[in-house]
């Protein structure tokens, strides 16, 4: 059974989704790579990013890895809080909280 758990005791989840969603829309890490670079571990194969992903409303099995990899920050929090979609809303204000 996995123990994620004990991955989060040392950082807040509200801390480390908004990274999930930066490292996936903007540098076009696969799941697995975002785990090994918050987590140093391939334990879970992606499961743990894409279940954070798909919860906000980012499908991972179409082409949304890499999206915005030509944009920055401000130029995507701006374009999503325009959107009448809640889950555009929802993502940009993870992203300007954490980054802006």
């Amino acid at each position: 059974m996995f123990k994620t758990y004990d991955l989060f005791n040392h950082r807040s989840i509200d801390d480390l989704v908004p990274e999930i969603i930066y490292y996936y829309l903007f540098k076009g890490l696969s799941l697995t790579a975002i785990e090994e670079k918050l987590f140093r571990t391939e334990e879970y194969k992606g499961w743990l990013s894409k279940t954070f992903l798909n919860y906000f409303g980012i499908d991972t099995e179409k082409e949304n890895k890499g999206i915005f990899s030509e944009k920055t920050v401000p130029e995507v929090v701006e374009e999503l809080y325009k959107s009448s979609n809640i889950a555009h809303i929802r993502v940009a204000k993870l992203l300007k909280e954490k980054y802006l």
